[in-house]
């Protein structure tokens, strides 16, 4: 498995979270990996989520 460095992670890390701030990619990726939904979030990413949601409003 390829290493990726510390700031390669931090430029997916945001890609990916652009990415789930919108919800036709959301649905697009969790469709493509078959991802499982889960109804209730945990509360550590739905603090992030609501973090994400008031960042967007501003």
């Amino acid at each position: 498995m390829v290493e990726i460095d510390k700031a390669k992670q931090k430029v997916i890390a945001e890609v990916v979270q652009r990415w789930i701030t919108s919800e036709v990619i959301r649905n697009y990726l969790r469709n493509m990996l078959n991802l499982p939904v889960e109804r209730e979030l945990p509360a550590e990413q739905r603090y992030l989520l609501e973090q994400l949601d008031r960042a967007d409003k501003e």
